[in-house]
C-alpha cells in the first residue's frame, strides 16, 4: 500500500525505514559531546544538527557521511561542515574512515580508520580493474556514527542499486553492431561516458540541448554528434556485447577528498597522528603550495634580542596560520622563520596571499610598529604526499618550484608561478593589481621559469574578501 501512496505520488516514501539501532545509553552521552564540539573552534553551532543527523539518518546514508552533501542540505560553508564532523570525531560522536574508492564505478573497495592503513592501490572486481590510489581523486574521506551511539552495517545494501548508484543514469546491453534510442533528457553539467566492461571513458561538460551519441568500439569510448532533445543514440561497433554507461558526475561535487582535508588547518590540528606509514607515498593531483620567510629576520634577532625577536615570530607565524585557515589551507610545517602551506584551491591560496600582504601593516602596528616583511611565493602542480618528521608533508618539483618562487621575492610583494596566475580563478583575482612578468633562471630546472609579481602591499588593489571556496 506504501509503495502504492508513493507512485501515486501522495507519499514522499515507498516504505517506513526501520528505525534506528541506538547502542544502549546512546541518547544520554550525546548532550555531552554536542557541548564539547560547541566549546572548541570548530562547532559553529551544527553539532546538534549533526548529532540527530548521526542518530536518525537511514542505513544508507549514516553508513558513509559526507559533510559536503551536509553543507548543501543545511546551506551553510562547506568548511563548517567539514570542521564539525571532524571535531566530532574528536568528541566521539564519529568515526572517521578513509575509502579508496573505484575511478570507474566509486565503490569503496577498501576503507580503513588511519591513513598509515591505506594500500597504495586496490582491485574493483566489478570494473575488472586495478587502480592506484589518489588523494585528491579516488580516497575520500567519509565519517559514519560511532560503534557506542549506533550499529551500522558494513558493506553495501546492492551493488547497483539506485541508492548505491544515484549518478549512473543510462545503463544498456548492447549486441555486436546495434544502436539504440532511449528516452533520456540531460541538465547542463559534467559527464561520463564508459562501459560497463573494462575499458577507455570519456569526460565530457554537456552545455545543454541534445546530448552526444555514446559511441562504443571495441574497449574505446566517445562522444559523437548530438541528437534531438529529449533522446539519447547508443551505438556498439564492437564484436562483442557492450553494456554502455552514462554517469552524472555531480557526485563530486560531494566527495571530500584526502588531498582536501589534508590541506585543512582543522584536520592538522586535530590529527597530527594521521600519517602515512613511513616510506610509503601517496600521489596528488594538484596541490597549491604557499612559502614566506621574514625578510631581514637577522637584523631583526640583533635589533631585539632573541627572546623579543623569538616572541614576535611565533606571533607572526600565528597571524599567518589565522589567514591560511581562513581561506580553507593548512599549514604543513615552519622552517626557522619560513612558513610551507597548502590548499586543494589555488584561488583561495591566492586569496590567502592577498590577504597576508595588506594585513601585515596592521600586524606590525599591533606589535608596536616593528616593520616586520614578508616575502612570498605560490605555486600549483603534481606532486606526492609522504611521511616526514612524524607529519604529513609533500614532496617533488612543485614543492621545490615554490620555495624557490618564494626566494624571488623582493619582500611586501607576491610571486606567483605564471601558470597558477593563469587559472581563470586566479586571473579574476589578480586582474585588478599592478602585476609584471618575469623570468628567472632557478636550481634544478633547465628552463628559464616565468612568474609573475604582484606590486608590494602597499600598492595592492583594496578587494572586499571573496566568498570562501567552501560556500
Amino acid at each position: 500500500q506504501g509503495a502504492a501512496l508513493h507512485a501515486a505520488g501522495l507519499r514522499a516514501n515507498a516504505f517506513d525505514p526501520p528505525r534506528p539501532k541506538l547502542a544502549p545509553g546512546a541518547s544520554g552521552r550525546v548532550p555531552a559531546m554536542v557541548a564539547a564540539i560547541e566549546q572548541g573552534p570548530h562547532g559553529h553551532g551544527l553539532a546538534q544538527r549533526l548529532a540527530d543527523y548521526a542518530l536518525e539518518a537511514g542505513e544508507v546514508d549514516a553508513m558513509r557521511i559526507r559533510p559536503l552533501r551536509l553543507a548543501k542540505l543545511w546551506g551553510v560553508e562547506r568548511r563548517q561542515a567539514i570542521e564539525v564532523c571532524l571535531s566530532a570525531v574528536e568528541a566521539g560522536l564519529l568515526g572517521l574512515f578513509w575509502d579508496l574508492m573505484c575511478p570507474r564505478c566509486r565503490g569503496p573497495k577498501v576503507s580503513v580508520s588511519g591513513l598509515d592503513e591505506l594500500p597504495k592501490g586496490a582491485h574493483c572486481s566489478s570494473c575488472n580493474i586495478d587502480y592506484e590510489g589518489n588523494f585528491a581523486a579516488n580516497v575520500e574521506v567519509s565519517f559514519r556514527p560511532a560503534p557506542g551511539l549506533r550499529d551500522i552495517a558494513d558493506g553495501g545494501f546492492c551493488l547497483s542499486g539506485p541508492q548505491t548508484t544515484p549518478h549512473v543514469l543510462v545503463q544498456q546491453n548492447l549486441m555486436p553492431g546495434q544502436s539504440r534510442e532511449v528516452a533520456f533528457r540531460a541538465e547542463p553539467g559534467s559527464y561520463r561516458l564508459r562501459t560497463l566492461e573494462a575499458g577507455g571513458q570519456r569526460d565530457l561538460v554537456h552545455e545543454g540541448g541534445g546530448f552526444p551519441a555514446v559511441i562504443a568500439d571495441g574497449e574505446s569510448i566517445d562522444a559523437g554528434d548530438a541528437g534531438p532533445e529529449g533522446t539519447l543514440r547508443l551505438v556498439n561497433r564492437g564484436a562483442v556485447p557492450r553494456t554502455v554507461v552514462v554517469e552524472n558526475r555531480a557526485w563530486a561535487a560531494d566527495v571530500l577528498t584526502a588531498h582536501q582535508a589534508t590541506t585543512m588547518q582543522c584536520f592538522r590540528d586535530l590529527f597530527p597522528d594521521q600519517i602515512l606509514r613511513p616510506g610509503e607515498d601517496m600521489a596528488v593531483g594538484n596541490v597549491t603550495l604557499m612559502f614566506t620567510d621574514l625578510k631581514g629576520s637577522t637584523a631583526l634577532y640583533e635589533r631585539l634580542g632573541d627572546g623579543a625577536a623569538y616572541r614576535l615570530v611565533r606571533e607572526h607565524f600565528a597571524f599567518l596560520a589565522a589567514a591560511i585557515r581562513r581561506h580553507d589551507g593548512a599549514l604543513v610545517k615552519t622552517i626557522g622563520d619560513a612558513v610551507m602551506a597548502a590548499f586543494s584551491d589555488p584561488a583561495q591560496a591566492v586569496r590567502a596571499a592577498l590577504a597576508v600582504q595588506r594585513e601585515m601593516k596592521d600586524f606590525n602596528l599591533a606589535q608596536g610598529g616593528e616593520g616586520m616583511i614578508i616575502k612570498l611565493g605560490v605555486h600549483a602542480g603534481p606532486c606526492i604526499a609522504v611521511t616526514l618528521n612524524d607529519r604529513l608533508d609533500y614532496f617533488g618539483s612543485t614543492v621545490n618550484l615554490a620555495a624557490r618562487l618564494q626566494g624571488e621575492s623582493a619582500g611586501a610583494d607576491i610571486v606567483l608561478s605564471e601558470s597558477l596566475a593563469r587559472d581563470p580563478a586566479v586571473a579574476a583575482l589578480i586582474a585588478g593589481h599592478k602585476a609584471g612578468r618575469e623570468a628567472v633562471r632557478v636550481k634544478g630546472f633547465d628552463d628559464p621559469v616565468p612568474f609573475i609579481r604582484l606590486a608590494p602591499a602597499a600598492q595592492l588593489t583594496p578587494m572586499p574578501r571573496g566568498p570562501s571556496v567552501g560556500r
